[in-house]
């Protein structure tokens, strides 16, 4: 697959990108290098501890996503996935056995019922969102993003997962890999950026509505 100009830029300068760096973890002396951002450059992949959990419910993966990004963000506040199960259910933002159980829209109320402060947003294209990716995963913020649950499966449905890290070859930007903890297994998994089965393609073609290239971010206060 050809790559046109921008995406290899892109993919390059995913190894300058400077930011503030959360959670206690203090930038490097040398100019404004953080942690993640020096992991990235040295080793060409950095992927945030996130504490991965299995979903409660079979259809509760954006509750379990929430649990998982608030938890990251508010280390001294813990919540359960059942309190933000009980939560949505209560205001009618979760509905379990009826689809989509979660839109990206109550996403953001459930969080925002939860935490201090959050974004979210949409991108439109492989750049945009590589780039907002990495921006945010070097200032130590794990993203929720929309995919489907089978990569390989555009029939599978859509699917909440958290983003964590990603893996950078810059002499081959097809060989870039995205790290996210998936509710489903309870696992922190990766799988290509690019491609038919890559997670760019199922975070577009998910099926949610308003999920095409939805993105909501928790961040710590």
């Amino acid at each position: 697959m050809k790559r046109s100009p921008t995406v290899r830029l892109t993919i390059l300068n995913l190894l300058c990108i400077g930011a503030l760096l959360t959670l206690g973890f203090a930038p490097f002396a040398d100019g404004d290098e953080t942690y993640w951002e020096r992991q990235l450059r040295l080793r060409g992949k950095m992927n945030l501890p996130v504490r991965a959990i299995v979903q409660a419910k079979y259809t509760s993966c954006g509750e379990a996503v929430i649990t998982m990004a608030y938890n990251y963000a508010y280390p001294e506040e813990q919540v359960t996935e059942q309190e933000v199960i009980d939560f949505a259910l209560a205001e009618g933002y979760y509905i379990e056995d009826e689809a989509p159980f979660t839109s990206p829209e109550d996403m953001v109320k459930i969080a925002d019922h939860f935490a201090e402060t959050v974004s979210s947003g949409t991108v439109q294209t492989a750049d945009e969102a590589l780039e907002l990716l990495t921006q945010k995963l070097t200032n130590g913020d794990p993203l929720i993003i929309d995919i489907l649950a089978r990569l390989d499966d555009p029939d599978s449905g859509a699917h909440f997962v958290v983003v964590t890290g990603l893996t950078i070859d810059p002499k081959n930007p097809n060989k870039t890999r995205i790290h996210f903890n998936d509710p489903l297994t309870g696992t922190n998994r990766s799988a290509y950026w690019l491609g038919i089965e890559g997670v760019w393609h199922a975070w577009q073609n998910n099926g949610d509505p308003g999920g095409s290239g939805w993105w909501m971010m928790i961040p710590s206060p």
